[in-house]
Parts: C-alpha cells; sequence; structure tokens
C-alpha cells in the first residue's frame, strides 16, 4: 500500500497587505533617496517581495507613483464630501472639512512629503496632482453660492484659489513639523468662511 505524503498548503500572502507593503517600501525610498535614484528592484527589496510581483500590480515606476499620488487624491476628495454632507450649517461644514482634511494629511505625511517632490505627474486622465480635490471644492462652492451661503463667483477660479489656500496651508504645517495643530485647521476654517462665506451660512443648512 503506497502512502501519500501530506501535502502542504501553499502559504499566500494577501494581494493587499503586497500592495501596501509596495506603497510603503516605495513612499519610504522616494522620500529618502528620490524618485530618480530608486529602482523596482530596490522597492521589491525593502518590500520583502520578489521583483515580479511589483511587475504584476505596476508594469513601471511611473506607474506605481500615479497610482500613490491618486490614492491620496481620493483620500482628500472622499474626506471632503463626507464632512461637506454633514447635517449642520455651512459654516459648521467648513469647520468640519477643514479638520478633515489635516487629518488626512497626517495620514499620509509621508506621501504628501513626495507629491511635493514630484509636482510634474501627469495622471492617464491627463489631470494633475489636485485637479480632483479642485473639482470638488468647485461643486461645494457651487452648491453653497447657489443657496445663498457663499459669494457670487466664477466657480472654477475660487475653487483654484481656495485650493491653493489649502495646499500653502498644509506645506506650512508640514514645515513645522505636522504637529497635532488643531489650530491650523482651524485657522485654514476662519479663512474660508470670512473669504468666501456670507453670514448666512452660519444659519443656512
Amino acid at each position: 500500500m503506497e502512502i501519500q505524503k501530506p501535502t502542504r498548503a501553499k502559504r499566500t500572502r494577501d494581494p493587499d497587505s503586497k500592495r501596501t507593503a509596495i506603497y510603503e517600501a516605495a513612499v519610504q525610498l522616494f522620500t529618502d533617496q528620490g524618485y530618480e535614484n530608486v529602482s523596482i528592484a530596490k522597492i521589491a527589496k525593502e518590500a520583502g517581495i520578489a521583483v515580479g510581483t511589483v511587475y504584476r500590480f505596476h508594469d513601471t515606476k511611473l506607474t506605481l507613483l500615479r497610482a500613490m499620488l491618486e490614492g491620496v487624491e481620493d483620500a482628500f476628495v472622499t474626506r471632503m464630501a463626507s464632512d461637506w454632507a454633514f447635517e449642520g450649517t455651512y459654516a459648521e461644514r467648513i469647520e468640519g472639512m477643514c479638520h478633515g482634511i489635516f487629518e488626512v494629511a497626517e495620514d499620509n505625511l509621508n506621501l504628501l512629503k513626495l507629491l511635493n517632490m514630484t509636482t510634474d505627474v501627469m495622471f492617464t486622465d491627463g489631470s494633475l496632482p489636485g485637479d480632483r480635490i479642485q473639482n470638488q471644492i468647485r461643486i461645494m462652492y457651487t452648491e453653497a453660492m447657489n443657496v445663498g451661503a457663499s459669494h457670487q463667483g466664477d466657480a472654477r477660479m475660487m475653487a483654484a484659489i481656495a485650493h491653493g489656500m489649502v495646499e500653502g496651508a498644509i506645506v506650512r504645517w508640514m514645515r513645522l513639523g505636522a504637529p497635532k495643530d488643531i489650530d491650523a485647521a482651524s485657522q485654514l476654517a476662519l479663512v474660508f468662511k470670512d473669504g468666501f462665506m456670507t453670514k448666512e451660512a452660519s444659519q443656512l443648512t
């Protein structure tokens, strides 16, 4: 009688965990050594996975970078939309959204540093870093303008101005060491409310 050897189950690693490991390794290496000085092989070694595994997810270093930057933009847009949908006055929504922006920034600090280093990246749809965020701001500004909670103006131009203010506030916050500073969010909210919102914003929902 032939004795069958027990088969050992293959140990597989969850694809999401591999993707996370790749992103974490890439962010660390890009910020430490600079994007141009890092290869896919270096990223794979740092992530503790095979080079071929990285290529299964991303065929080039640029597509990897794009995916990472798109991910952090999506995180900002999702949080902004969620905070804006809060059932409160428009002034309260602005306050909550500004705090949410800094919470997302704190969760993605290294990736934001990388974003500052790679402003010339263009996404596959032709958009640039920041375009999705500007579009979300435009949607919110238009809504507030239509109900009288914000001043009348060109929504695209106002969104561009507001995005620049957000970007500048976050960059300054990062240069100060990115402390858990609630004042930074409150100050940004105050600027938005003073510059964009009408007095009625504190009553309108």
